[in-house]
């Protein structure tokens, strides 16, 4: 749809008036149960947004913004929503935050529920389910009418949208470098998150990294899954049939995972297998051994993107801005230390 869906375009695809669909979404008791549920349900499917909110958009400032972030199960979003209010509280607005559970469906309730509130922005993190189906309408229909929205994290590159990301890319392509670095000859990329631009980003960078050693001499093992529910049969089938001594996990749980899965099955870490994971939360710092990870920074992407959110409400005109932070490679107990000859060898150059 050309703008934003209203209640004559709910009534006409509903076939009824629209005084029908205004009181169906008000829950008048006038209106049956069915009808109800009807309307809500094609209301969602089409991202309405009713009329006096979105005259507000333009009108009125509520110094409130809205967040949407797929879980605060990971320490990393939990450190980006500190990084976001921190920053939001310093200049007097409230902060709204939503989880979608990695659900499309959720999402889009979640934008809805966000804009009925009349916030002056949103920030947002996509869905695992969004970034599967490439689906950002319900993002596109808020676009059209103008309501500052800023990506982080997880972005789709073809939305006009400012983003703040981290290089994940780089961050991958270091952390598999540091591991053949040290003597690994068999690396695993493993992920949970392999359908988010994230998760394709890490494993891009560490292919990357892999062929610049072994060019197609040595094949990759990639190790991608959905669940944890059978994890440790298929960490245990990719380490026997692979021979693998080192893996780059995605991300901090399932680093966390490969950890402790590892140790019972015998495995001695870092010397039998060497692990790296992304994120700097607690769990990686304190499991034993602790846990070497590419820090993303959070809290800095949580300001960043306040920052250019806050830029946008006021100068709606300006060019995209695209913000990449860098990444930093933390070094603990789950990796060895560099091999003699290579520490000899960069000394001479």
């Amino acid at each position: 749809m050309a703008g934003m869906t209203n209640i004559k375009d709910l009534a006409a695809i509903l076939k009824v008036s629209p005084s029908t669909v205004s009181k169906a979404l008000a829950d008048s008791p006038e209106i049956s149960m069915e009808t109800k549920r009807r309307v809500k349900e094609m209301a969602d499917c089409l991202g309405y947004v009713p009329n006096h909110y979105a005259r507000s958009l333009k009108s009125k400032y509520t110094k409130t913004i809205g967040v949407v972030v797929p879980n605060v199960v990971d320490d990393f979003f939990g450190k980006v929503l500190h990084g976001i209010e921190k920053e939001a509280s310093k200049h007097g607005f409230t902060v709204l935050i939503t989880f979608s559970s990695d659900k499309k469906k959720q999402e889009v309730r979640n934008l809805a529920s966000l804009v009925n509130h009349c916030v002056d922005g949103i920030l947002i993190s996509f869905s695992k389910e969004a970034q599967k189906t490439e689906d950002y309408t319900s993002i596109q229909r808020i676009m059209n009418h103008s309501l500052p929205i800023v990506m982080f994290d997880r972005v789709f590159n073809d939305l006009a949208l400012d983003s703040v990301s981290m290089n994940d890319y780089q961050g991958a392509s270091m952390a598999t470098e540091h591991l053949l670095a040290t003597g690994c000859k068999k690396i695993g990329f493993l992920s949970s998150i392999s359908d988010t631009s994230v998760g394709q980003s890490r494993k891009q960078g560490y292919l990357n990294a892999w062929k610049e050693q072994w060019g197609s001499t040595n094949k990759p093992t990639f190790i991608e899954f959905s669940n944890y529910n059978n994890f440790k049969q298929v960490l245990s089938t990719a380490l026997n049939r692979h021979g693998l001594d080192g893996i780059l996990a995605a991300d901090e749980l399932s680093a966390i995972y490969t950890l402790n899965t590892a140790r019972e099955l015998g495995f001695q870490v870092p010397s039998d297998l060497a692990i790296i994971g992304f994120t700097d939360g607690p769990m990686a710092r304190s499991a034993f051994p602790a846990l070497s990870v590419v820090s993303q920074q959070a809290e800095k992407m949580g300001s960043k993107a306040f920052a250019l959110l806050r830029n946008r409400m006021t100068s709606s005109n300006s060019k995209k801005k695209k913000t990449i932070i860098t990444p930093e490679l933390l070094l603990r107990g789950t990796t060895k230390s560099l091999i003699v000859k290579d520490v000899e060898r960069e000394i001479k150059h």
